[in-house]
């Protein structure tokens, strides 16, 4: 089983190891296990999680929600039902944000091409001057 110091999670996962820390002071990851000096290391089982954690926090699962997802998990496989049911109504509110922000991205795209046009309009009349 690899094994990779703190630095090399980091590198792996994008987070700083005061996020990677934080993780555990949340008990969102549980016994990051540690070598004889006392210092963290993370297994690529840990590594895993701490991506997936990640993933559900950039769309904007609260560590509250993360929270009772791991909860769920630890409880073991009987509880797959519940687990999938919040991940699909985080799915559904992640489908919702995203149908925003296209069309917040559409009207921007919009504006700039207005912006563009009225540029390139003037641009040949300072040419001739």
């Amino acid at each position: 089983m690899s094994q990779l110091s703190v630095s090399e999670a980091v590198a792996e996962t994008g987070l700083s190891a005061h996020t990677l820390r934080y993780y555990e002071k949340e008990m969102l990851l549980y016994e990051v296990p540690r070598d004889s000096g006392g210092r963290r290391f993370y297994t690529r089982e840990l590594i895993a999680a701490i991506k997936f954690i990640s993933a559900l926090r950039a769309t904007g699962m609260s560590i509250h929600g993360i929270k009772d997802y791991i909860d769920l998990y630890r409880r073991g496989e009987h509880t797959a039902q519940q687990r999938m049911g919040l991940l699909q109504s985080h799915e559904e509110a992640v489908q919702a944000q995203l149908k925003k922000t296209r069309a917040s991205l559409n009207m921007i795209q919009r504006k700039i091409a207005l912006y563009q046009s009225q540029l390139d309009a003037v641009a040949p009349n300072k040419q001739r001057a």
